[in-house]
């Protein structure tokens, strides 16, 4: 199977056309030499002559084929049947284990059904009091930079995001605690561990990672942010005969507590649990801080935009006072404005799986043993848009007949069989953080200037991207 899959020509599966640059034996894997902003830059021109080709088109990386598609049709095929992530995603198993971001199988399917209830609207609209507080928390910080010029946003992103799924997962407070503090910090060093394995080819394998020391400084990390959780879970444990407001001490049922419950039923080991509470936790922080940083630079480049967002939020919220679930259906504007931002810079920009079987798309087959990269970047740009689809424009998700079939199967954060379970969680945290922070600032950016890098998610390279003002709420 595998020794087909890697020859340029089969009369039974022809390819696709190749990639510009292909050479001998490596193949196209120089084009992915250099740095984390040279490879984005490389991703998009992939995606554009993938778009430019029916949105179907092949690099090979070393041996391996790697069919690369930006037609919404076949991605859907693909994202359906191609369940088993790419090896790559195993690099993070260290920490996340067999959760739901890098499991496959049986195993993930399992989890998967099992934890689907978990992230239920009723239970989301409980969260909504941890997302109003966290919001709060974050405009407090977001006032030392107001009147001070452009500053970098994503710290403030990344510690609403954390502290969010930290409550959400944990029922404690993020707030001035020093163990979430701990928490993050070993988070954000095992992310760049994962990030730092995932761009140099030469740790991939075991003995160089191991020999130059990352094997060792995982293990460290892992265990202390482990040892955080198990004494979590143990303190939560230890009322599991009690009411469910001894268990949880606070007013909603966080993850933990209904991960519990299940575990009373044998759902899951001891291991999962960790391993789960872990990836609910990176899975929303990495995602949300970059999507809700993302989203203020476009509010801030498009001033009429802005103050149509402003009006709506003031018409439903008022000057004051807290979201409630009830208000969340009427921000109509707020959440298009949120869905374009998100569309047009995409947080995950490409989706790679392994191909473990024959998979007919409309032109052409993917063969067994090969790789398939979804790359959502084109996706979002596909002429299914319009011929407008490189413009921001938050309008287009007014009316929902009017947007591409694709869409309207899979939300913005997600794409087939594995979708995020977390869009609801996800959407309900933007659309609070950001109608918060429209109410009280006036945001300025520039959204042509800003300059990207994937790390394998999308992050806006170190700089200024916004500046604050406060409102006049008088």
């Amino acid at each position: 199977m595998y020794w087909r899959a890697r020859l340029l020509e089969s009369e039974a599966h022809p390819l696709p056309p190749p990639y510009p640059g292909l050479l001998p034996i490596i193949g196209h894997t120089h084009l992915l030499l250099g740095d984390t902003s040279k490879l984005w830059l490389t991703v998009k021109k992939i995606s554009d002559y993938s778009m430019q080709h029916d949105g179907v088109i092949y690099l090979k990386l070393g041996f391996d084929i790697y069919y690369i598609i930006s037609d919404p049709e076949d991605a859907l095929v693909a994202a359906n049947t191609c369940i088993n992530k790419h090896f790559l995603y195993s690099f993070a198993k260290f920490w996340l284990g067999e959760g739901l971001i890098t499991g496959s199988g049986d195993h993930w399917h399992r989890h998967r059904q099992t934890l689907k209830s978990y992230f239920s609207l009723p239970i989301i609209n409980g969260y909504i009091e941890v997302f109003n507080s966290q919001s709060k928390i974050l405009l407090s910080s977001l006032e030392h930079s107001t009147g001070k010029g452009n500053f970098y946003s994503t710290q403030y992103a990344k510690t609403y995001s954390l502290g969010s799924s930290y409550s959400t997962a944990f029922g404690k407070t993020a707030n001035h605690e020093k163990t979430f503090r701990q928490y993050m910090k070993a988070t954000d060093e095992m992310l760049s561990l994962v990030l730092k394995r995932f761009q140099k080819f030469w740790l991939h394998g075991d003995y160089i990672y191991t020999l130059l020391g990352y094997k060792k400084q995982e293990s460290e990390l892992v265990k202390f942010n482990d040892g955080i959780t198990d004494e979590i879970i143990e303190t939560k444990s230890s009322f599991s005969n009690e009411s469910n407001s001894k268990l949880t001490h606070v007013p909603y049922q966080p993850l933990i507590h209904l991960i519990l419950e299940r575990h009373t039923k044998n759902a899951f080991t001891d291991k999962e649990i960790t391993e789960e509470l872990h990836t609910a936790i990176v899975a929303a922080y990495e995602t949300i801080a970059i999507s809700l940083q993302t989203i203020l630079v476009m509010i801030g480049s498009f001033p009429k935009v802005q103050e149509r967002m402003y009006e709506e939020i003031i018409q439903v919220l008022g000057t004051d006072r807290d979201v409630v679930k009830e208000d969340l259906r009427q921000l109509i504007y707020t959440e298009a404005v949120i869905k374009e931002s998100i569309r047009v810079v995409t947080s995950v920009p490409v989706i790679a799986r392994s191909v473990d079987k024959d998979v007919k798309l409309k032109n052409y087959t993917m063969r067994a043993g090969s790789q398939c990269v979804i790359v959502l970047h084109g996706l979002h740009r596909h002429s299914s848009w319009g011929p407008d689809a490189d413009q921001f424009k938050p309008e287009r998700w007014l009316d929902p007949a009017t947007l591409p079939a694709y869409v309207a199967t899979d939300a913005t954060f997600s794409f087939g069989k594995r979708s995020c379970l977390g869009k609801t969680y996800a959407m309900t945290s933007l659309k609070i953080a950001v109608a918060h922070i429209v109410r009280k600032f006036i945001i300025t950016a520039d959204y042509n200037k800003v300059q990207y890098q994937l790390e394998p998610t999308l992050k806006s390279v170190s700089g200024h991207d916004i500046s604050l003002e406060r409102r006049n709420l008088n």
